[in-house]
């Protein structure tokens, strides 16, 4: 295994947090999108959760792209996502039909996972032994974008209309072509593993990759219904459609402000430790949230969203830490792996929304957490160990 990296080079480091979100702005659409869809293509709300279901289904290639991204170029998956996402993403809103509609998300996943695979990878690189911060700044950069999305496209359709969504694919483009002309390549001091090798390492640490790899699977279940139900959750408080894109704006920005504790904090804390204390106050929060007070209700996705998504970076640093080997399969794994949970979990929201209620399916969704502690305690943190380097 070679040398570490020790270095911690801010500027590769912001510049990728940035592209990732700009790159997350657009799969962002979709939830302040669907009362629309609903209405333009008369599909009710266990269709209008299927959408999401398209949405993550070509996350399952991540796991191949970073494999592939591996042994060949990160940059490249990394630089062209951006524009990808943002023009198959931007044309929903032109889309005549639900089936147009979920091939579109169909490739937006597909160029979301050529981002999401290789790009960790290289943050963990270029982060040396502060992998928790660099996995805080690049998810946080995620986060951002996730609550600016829904703004920039309910913004697009309120002055240009549904149908000229796709003038919100400008930012995405230019992006990439920044992406092309800033990141060099990350040279590659340790030679590429070998496909037997990828299963001999996967096979040695099964147990707590497993472990691991449960815990971000149920936690999943909360994280998909929050990204996609929030703002129809939140009419359902009498909040318009403008305010219920706000509070999903507001939850998400408070998730980036969480993202960029969490994984500072996982640093010195621990991971594991770090993992249980989000969780345990993940439910007094989100249930304060689900049944206060109506005037409280922005205040209260402020504490939420700190706390529900704090963490995301650790669970993502520590499965690059069992794998520092195989780092972009690594990062795919766990983005495939949340995807399929939280379109899964989409699905199983509306249809429980279809029977009893969104408020009372929403109000359900707090005891979630209380699955992810048991799978917590399991764990163990993993070896601090020289990181392979991607190119």
């Amino acid at each position: 295994m070679s040398a570490p990296h020790r270095a911690f080079e801010t500027a590769r480091v912001v510049l990728l947090s940035i592209g990732h979100g700009i790159h997350d702005m657009y799969p962002a659409f979709l939830a302040p999108l669907l009362p629309l869809l609903r209405t333009k293509l008369g599909i009710s709300n266990t269709l209008a959760g299927s959408l999401a279901a398209f949405l993550r289904s070509s996350s399952l290639a991540q796991p191949f792209i970073g494999y592939l991204a591996d042994r060949t170029s990160a940059r490249v998956f990394v630089t062209l996502a951006p524009g990808g996402t943002a023009l198959f993403m931007s044309l929903v809103g032109v889309a005549p039909s639900y089936g147009t509609v979920a091939l579109l998300l169909v490739l937006v996943g597909l160029s979301h996972a050529s981002y999401h695979a290789p790009a960790p990878a290289i943050i963990a690189h270029v982060s040396g032994e502060r992998v928790g911060a660099g996995m805080s700044f690049f998810m946080t950069g995620g986060e951002l974008g996730r609550a600016l999305g829904p703004v920039l496209i309910v913004f697009i359709v309120e002055w240009f209309g549904l149908e000229r969504s796709y003038l919100a694919a400008i930012p995405g483009l230019m992006y990439s072509v920044l992406l092309c002309r800033l990141v060099g390549p990350v040279q590659r001091d340790a030679t590429p593993v070998q496909h037997a090798d990828a299963w001999a390492i996967l096979r040695e640490r099964s147990v707590p990759l497993l472990l691991l790899l449960s815990f971000v699977w149920t936690r999943a279940l909360l994280i998909g219904s929050l990204g996609v139900f929030t703002p129809t959750y939140l009419t359902t408080r009498d909040l318009s459609l403008a305010q219920a894109a706000m509070g999903y704006a507001v939850l998400e920005l408070a998730g980036a402000a969480g993202a960029m504790a969490g994984g500072t904090i996982s640093d010195r804390l621990g991971r594991r430790r770090t993992l249980l204390l989000g969780q345990g106050l993940a439910i007094p929060c989100f249930f304060a949230m689900a049944f206060g007070p109506r005037p409280l209700i922005f205040p209260l996705l402020v504490v939420t969203g700190l706390v529900v998504f704090s963490t995301t970076p650790v669970a993502l640093a520590t499965l690059q830490e069992w794998l520092p080997e195989l780092r972009s399969l690594a990062s795919g794994l766990y983005f495939s792996l949340n995807y399929v949970a939280t379109g899964m979990a989409a699905i199983l929201f509306g249809i429980a929304a279809d029977r009893i209620g969104v408020q009372t399916a929403f109000n359900l969704l707090g005891l979630v957490p209380l699955a992810t502690i048991p799978i917590a305690l399991l764990m163990r943190d993993p070896p601090r160990s020289a990181p392979a380097h991607p190119h």
